[in-house]
């Protein structure tokens, strides 16, 4: 379950979506889970797949989203990580994966892993191997987003920069986003940590010296049409500023910080 857009696009970015959609396939009975709580932050991010597809439009790129919710299974966990199929999440308990354990030996854990994790990612690998046969390094720039309060503080974070070691696309977002939107309140590995071990872009960028960066982006900025089309352009502006940038479309290896 993937939803690609713009595949045959002749561009050097690449954009990903991990957390695009909430869609619990049927024979998962929900999870268990209400439909409040499924059109909730715990089921995907909300406002960044209309993001995403606005800046693919932009910049004229393909886009590769998961068309599952990362309640079913989170493509940005690596297999191993123990919040890959999450029995809690905010404090609620999600009953139709409370037969799953992450360390124990799991058909329906399996089965998940082939027919939604797998395919996902097979899907990103594809196409840059594609890409790689014509010696084309694609950039590649993941769209999240987060939730303006957690654990009842309030986040002031605007926009946050997640990134590793590879410091070719954050330096120059945070250039451009200093000099023209001193208004906004950039995070810089905020409010979260771009350093996770096996996560999308450490599996696809990092290990293969592709650029590389994930755009976190405050949910109630992203619940409108008119907030989704904002974030996209201004993340669209550094981008286009240096399409031409070679820095950015060549392989170089940076140690990853991740543990």
């Amino acid at each position: 379950m993937i939803n690609v857009l713009n595949e045959n696009k002749e561009s050097d970015f690449l954009i990903i979506c991990d957390h695009a959609s909430n869609k619990i396939p049927t024979k998962f009975k929900e999870l268990g889970l209400s439909k409040e709580i499924l059109d909730s932050h715990i089921a995907f991010d909300i406002g960044a797949k209309e993001v995403a597809v606005f800046l693919s439009s932009i910049l004229e790129c393909p886009l590769i989203m998961a068309d599952f919710s990362r309640l079913l299974i989170d493509p940005n966990r690596g297999i191993d990580d123990p919040t890959l199929i999450m029995r809690i999440s905010d404090n609620k308990i999600v009953k139709g994966n409370r037969n799953i354990y992450n360390f124990k030996k799991s058909k329906e854990k399996d089965e998940r892993v082939k027919k939604y994790y797998d395919i996902y990612h097979n899907k990103i690998s594809e196409f840059i191997n594609l890409r790689e046969k014509d010696k084309k390094y694609p950039s590649i720039i993941s769209i999240h987003s987060f939730t303006p309060v957690w654990r009842n503080k309030k986040r002031d974070i605007d926009i946050g920069i997640l990134w590793d070691n590879d410091y070719r696309l954050p330096e120059i977002f945070f250039n451009y986003l200093k000099e023209d939107h001193k208004n906004l309140v950039i995070g810089d590995n905020q409010p979260y940590s771009g350093r996770l071990k096996n996560d999308t872009l450490y599996k696809h960028a990092t290990i293969n010296g592709l650029s590389n960066i994930l755009i976190e982006i405050r949910q109630d900025l992203i619940t409108e049409k008119k907030g989704q089309k904002y974030f996209a352009n201004l993340v669209s502006k550094p981008l286009l500023l240096n399409k031409d940038n070679p820095i950015l479309f060549k392989k170089s290896f940076y140690q990853s910080l991740a543990k």
